[in-house]
């Protein structure tokens, strides 16, 4: 039993991730498959279709195994070292300004969002 929702878990992700693949493929949009993939997932657990339990082993085993899954990327970095060396300050400059757009865009969108819950409750 252990094994069919280890297999079920694996099976739902999978197929998250082949729909997103999908709906980027049909629409055109330039837009990473896997990021769609955790909204829809992340959609579908809080509106209930996929239930916690149907992937917590799945889910575990692949946040415990981690590491060995990043193996490529450690890899990829090794193989574009030189590309990597000649633009460091770039890459570095993308990835600052990157980060301060979102976690800036995120607080804001937090902030609108309590104020929207906070006349909600008291219209209430």
């Amino acid at each position: 039993m252990q094994k069919l929702k280890f297999l079920a878990g694996f099976g739902i992700l999978f197929f998250i991730y082949y729909v997103s693949f999908y709906l980027v493929k049909l629409t055109g949009i330039s837009f990473p498959p896997a990021i769609l993939g955790l909204i829809l997932f992340t959609m579908a657990l809080f509106t209930g279709i996929i239930k916690e339990e149907w992937v917590e082993s799945a889910s575990n085993f692949l946040l415990k195994n981690m590491a060995v899954l990043f193996v490529p990327f450690v890899v990829g970095l090794i193989v574009y070292k030189d590309i990597l060396i000649k633009n460091w300050l770039s890459i570095l400059l993308v990835i600052f300004v990157t980060t301060t757009v979102i976690i800036v865009s995120i607080g804001l969108f937090v902030e609108h969002g309590l104020k929207f819950l906070n006349k909600e409750q008291k219209n209430d």
